[in-house]
């Protein structure tokens, strides 16, 4: 009589589909650590120059925005909430956070939400003309 069965065992093909997704998943939560690790040492040793470089943006686009350029100024604000609540966000619960499927719902609410900010704030200020 002839044995059909494999020396590994008949889950072994599944056994390797799911050590490649956990690899996978493990080793983006890995990268997406080593870049929050540089990100906060650059952030750390820069912030003087980094505090700078935000607050001449900001006062640029404000005057082109007392120009009539309008958009200038959403788009920096909404960068500045969008990217300030992500980094809040990934303080709180660390880098590994964005490396979640389902973190991409928590990225289309605070794009709803900012663009909302953003819109709300050049309505009350009257920078942006209502069509």
């Amino acid at each position: 009589m002839i044995s059909t069965s494999t020396p590994l065992g008949i889950d072994f093909p599944k056994q390797i589909v799911s050590l490649l997704l956990n690899t996978i998943n493990e080793s983006t939560k890995q990268m997406f650590r080593v870049m929050w690790n540089i990100f906060m040492s650059l952030l750390v040793e820069h912030w003087k120059a980094v505090i700078i470089v935000l607050f001449t943006v900001l006062i640029y686009a404000i005057i082109r925005a007392l120009l009539g350029h309008w958009w200038v100024l959403g788009n920096v604000l909404y960068n500045y909430f969008y990217f300030g609540i992500l980094f809040i966000i990934g303080l709180i619960w660390g880098p590994e956070v964005f490396a979640n499927d389902y973190f991409k719902l928590v990225l289309v609410i605070v794009y709803i939400v900012c663009f909302t900010l953003v819109g709300i704030i050049l309505n009350k200020t009257g920078l942006r003309r209502k069509f």
